[in-house]
């Protein structure tokens, strides 16, 4: 039982435990440069196909202030989605505009968590980018944390897939949901202990997220931690008080995948814990088994 199967029908989780978040559909698709430098932008962007930019768009783009406001004053509309159901918002929150943000929200409050096409709010696109002063002028305005896009990821979920420390802080003190599970099970924790990020894990759980949890395949935070190698993850969850000998839905133990995946340092690390070495998985195999099957001698 391996992270990967459990990620196998999902491509954008695959590409989580590997540490390459994958690019989301749907929205703009022009280069798309926020209004400042942010480190936390993907080194990508994050809409690949083009549209023709229209008027109000690249004014949002160009964070054009004035001309929104005279947009407004002549009358039009910009409380109204495009094709793809994106609303002026919606662009200014992916563009990282926090003034033309600021503008339409307060002239359109209901529109605060209108979703796209693909179910992404405002406050989600501002944080799939890493726009810190967009999210947390939505959250300030009142946006609900926890609307999830399609895959039932909600902000935080993709806070921590970017390793976003601040936009997670940010979420957390404004009451988002720590233990939200997306559609294949997982949690925030469950994609911060992926990519072995002690802080955001910290403020997870510090924000009341179970360490317990179990995503589709009962696999918990720290079965991750351990088959994928993450040391200093594991180290945390076991001083959380978490199960040492957690097993997935297939009886495979924590353990048993260390040695699976020749994780020797995560061996000891269990073994010194307490970690039960003679639990065997559904077809008996206990972890001596398959590390003798692998070559690990150590």
């Amino acid at each position: 039982m391996a992270i990967q199967q459990s990620l196998g029908e999902d491509p954008v989780g695959q590409a989580a435990a590997q540490g390459h978040p994958k690019p989301l559909g749907g929205g703009p698709s022009e280069a798309a440069a926020p209004s400042r430098a942010n480190s936390h932008n993907p080194p990508y962007h994050l809409y690949p196909w083009q549209r023709e930019l229209d008027p109000v768009v690249a004014a949002i783009r160009d964070g054009d202030e004035k001309e929104i406001c005279n947009m407004m004053k002549s009358g039009k509309d910009l409380s109204e989605p495009n094709k793809d159901g994106w609303l002026p918002l919606h662009e200014a929150a992916y563009y990282g505009q926090v003034g033309c943000l600021r503008l339409l929200q307060k002239a359109y409050p209901g529109t605060i968590d209108q979703r796209t096409l693909n179910e992404e709010t405002a406050l989600f696109l501002a944080t799939s980018r890493g726009n810190l002063d967009c999210l947390l002028a939505l959250l300030q305005a009142g946006a609900e944390p926890d609307i999830s896009n399609k895959a039932r990821e909600t902000p935080l979920y993709k806070a921590c897939e970017r390793k976003n420390v601040e936009a997670a802080r940010l979420l957390v003190q404004y009451n988002a949901d720590t233990n939200h599970r997306c559609n294949r099970g997982w949690t925030a924790l469950h994609e911060a202990v992926s990519r072995n990020d002690l802080e955001i894990m910290d403020i997870l759980v510090k924000g009341g997220a179970k360490i317990e949890s179990t995503n589709s395949y009962g696999i918990t935070s720290l079965f991750v931690a351990a088959e994928s190698g993450q040391l200093e993850a594991l180290r945390y969850l076991a001083k959380c008080g978490a199960d040492i000998n957690t097993q997935a839905s297939d009886s495979a133990s924590a353990l048993y995948e260390a040695c699976k995946n020749g994780h020797v340092h995560i061996v000891e690390f269990l073994l010194s814990q307490g970690a039960d070495a003679n639990k065997a998985n559904k077809d008996g195999l206990l972890p001596l088994h398959i590390a003798a099957k692998k070559g690990i001698c150590e």
